[in-house]
């Protein structure tokens, strides 16, 4: 069941791109059918959930125009998300994540930055989500290009609540490819030769963060504090690390 936030989040969403269309020639007809890609002209038309996902996530070559096919997309696909209907989490990257919708027009900008905020919220205030805390933090990642917003969310709330518990299982899973400066298994976009940034960020994030939020879990927090070290000191702290607890 949807809940009252996100269903306002989805409802702006619709008010400011459920009436856009895109031009039916745009698309390469050797993966879609004339037929499909007619209805991306027609405000509102009913998209196939399997048309929505598959096109949401083409790459920008497969348009002429790949902003406007994926502002007619937005409304079906974020939907389909929130609803719990779509199979495709992990599948990434998305259209989304390749285009600078940031730098839209403010309200369309400000629409998709609310769904993505409130998606993210309401995954992490849960014991249990619906796709799991990995699956929403790679895409709305990849979707956001950053991690930055995630994890200022995860800042914002008190130490001790169900959040920091989701934390301790993703720091968990994470904690080797932290250590070896590897984000393919964090979020796969941000593990392209030029996606530095990300990995660093949530390093840095970690070693500040984990004083008071890993305080359940101590060896945990000490691989974490790992990550202030040079990576050449990393390996060799880990590995007196592992002999003592052993």
């Amino acid at each position: 069941m949807i809940s009252p936030d996100l269903a306002e989040a989805l409802r702006r969403v619709e008010t400011v791109f459920g009436g856009m269309t895109a031009k039916p020639g745009d698309g390469c007809l050797y993966c879609y059918g004339d037929e499909e890609l007619a209805l991306l002209a027609v405000p509102r038309a009913p998209l196939s959930d399997a048309f929505v996902r598959i096109a949401f996530h083409e790459v920008p070559s497969h348009f002429v125009d790949h902003p406007a096919v994926l502002r007619r997309l937005l409304p079906p696909f974020l939907a389909y998300v929130a609803d719990g209907r779509f199979d495709g989490m992990g599948y990434l990257p998305t259209g989304l994540g390749r285009t600078a919708w940031q730098e839209w027009p403010r309200e369309q900008a400000d629409a998709v930055r609310g769904f993505l905020d409130v998606w993210w919220r309401e995954t992490l205030r849960v014991p249990d989500p619906p796709y799991g805390v990995q699956a929403v933090f790679e895409l709305c990642s990849d979707m956001y290009g950053s991690v930055t917003p995630l994890l200022d969310h995860w800042a914002s709330r008190r130490p001790g609540g169900v959040e920091d518990r989701h934390l301790a299982a993703r720091a968990e899973s994470w904690i080797d490819d932290l250590l070896s400066d590897d984000a393919s298994l964090i979020a796969p976009w941000a593990a392209a030769p030029d996606a530095r940034g990300p990995v660093a960020e949530l390093q840095a994030w970690l070693v500040e963060q984990a004083p008071s939020r890993l305080a359940g879990h101590p060896l945990l927090a000490r691989k974490v504090a790992l990550l202030a070290l040079p990576p050449e000191e990393r390996w060799i702290a880990y590995s007196e690390m592992v002999a003592e607890t052993s």
